[in-house]
């Protein structure tokens, strides 16, 4: 055997190695979530700290100060995300980091422990500035059936 098909049994050797191996990676993954549920979990501030707000329509404190911050639970997958405050649309830059959300002793849990499957997703919004006014969000679900989900607050 010449050092050319020495050469070129190796590099087919490689491909089926590497679309092997491709294959086994693509198996192992598990179709995403839809979007089923939009919650406004938290608002922090330079006054009050976190205030959970889950279930609540406006926040009980009254928060204000230099920094004013947004903690949204987005369950399933989402995408063309859009926040505003006090009817004005936020910056996509406005969302300053993002966690995945799974399922740890049947409540929502993040960050995420090694293993475990993700079902969505808390979104944290910058607002300093701000003072007070209504948040409002929307998602749309990126898989059918596509709906777009919505959640809001009014900020003391």
């Amino acid at each position: 055997m010449t050092k050319a098909a020495i050469n070129k049994a190796c590099l087919a050797v490689a491909i089926a190695f590497a679309w092997g191996a491709a294959a086994q990676v693509a198996e192992a993954r598990a179709p995403a979530p839809p979007l089923t549920e939009l919650t406004i979990h938290a608002v922090n501030s330079t006054n009050c700290g976190w205030e959970n707000t889950t279930g609540k329509a406006t926040t009980t404190c009254d928060h204000g100060g230099p920094m004013l911050r947004v903690a949204v639970l987005e369950i399933g997958y989402g995408s063309n995300r859009v926040a505003w405050m006090g009817g004005g649309l936020l910056p996509r830059t406005a969302m300053y980091e993002s966690a995945l959300v799974c399922i740890s002793g049947g409540r929502y849990s993040w960050p995420c422990k090694p293993g475990q499957s993700a079902v969505g997703f808390v979104r944290y919004y910058k607002l300093d500035g701000q003072q007070s006014g209504l948040f409002q969000y929307q998602s749309t679900s990126t898989n059918a059936p596509y709906n777009k989900v919505s959640a809001q607050i009014m900020i003391r």
